[in-house]
């Protein structure tokens, strides 16, 4: 590899480390009130808002920190294919990637039911109530997805810094345009060094 190259490889490893040092700085939450529908006076998620002031939906996880509209608050970012939690309200993998298969779970049907019944399941990981007695039937089967390999790719536990602001899940699913466009430097470098070792290759030979 060139000089050159070997420089853009350094600068592109810089910015890349830049960019995912950026994203695990406190991210800005905002609600704005609106949620997907009623049931049993509970708004059931997704709730409507913004992150870092982008449009985004939010799925919540905690039923015992009541927030109203047009709240924001600093929220932590753990992904949930991350290897630690200590910056997360509960601290344990497993269960934000039960709550997690429960959200794909809820988003997967039309029945508003149905959805009900998933979202009570993952707020009685914090105390939320069981009007349909359903919850234990569907946190077993949440486990045993996790255990027959759900990975929770592509979804964020946004924790809030402080005491006021909900727990929730947030689904990024793919890699931001930062983090795409390093990516894409990056493999134009590998293959920019290749072409130069053909090249002296060729020279030598």
């Amino acid at each position: 590899m060139s000089k050159r190259s070997l420089s853009l490889a350094v600068f592109a490893c810089i910015a890349l480390a830049l960019t995912f040092s950026a994203r695990a700085k406190a991210d800005t939450v905002y609600v704005d009130g609106s949620y997907a529908f009623a049931n049993g006076g509970y708004g059931i998620p997704p709730y409507g808002g913004t992150l870092n002031g982008q449009s985004a939906q939010f799925f919540c996880v905690d039923f015992s920190t009541p927030i109203y509209a047009g709240q924001s608050w600093q929220a932590n970012v753990t992904s949930l294919t991350g290897s630690s939690f200590s910056l997360t309200r509960l601290g344990n993998q497993t269960t934000y990637l039960e709550m997690a298969w429960l959200v794909t779970q809820m988003m997967s049907t039309t029945n508003q039911l149905q959805q009900a019944k998933d979202q009570y399941a993952i707020w009685s990981f914090t105390g939320g109530p069981n009007p349909y007695g359903t919850n234990s039937s569907m946190i077993a089967a949440a486990l045993a997805a996790v255990q027959n390999g759900f990975t929770g790719a592509g979804w964020e536990i946004l924790t809030p810094t402080g005491a006021a602001g909900q727990e929730f899940l947030f689904f990024v699913g793919v890699p931001e345009p930062g983090q795409l466009l390093l990516l894409l430097v990056g493999l134009g470098i590998v293959a920019i060094a290749a072409r130069e070792k053909g090249n002296a290759a060729k020279a030598t030979a």
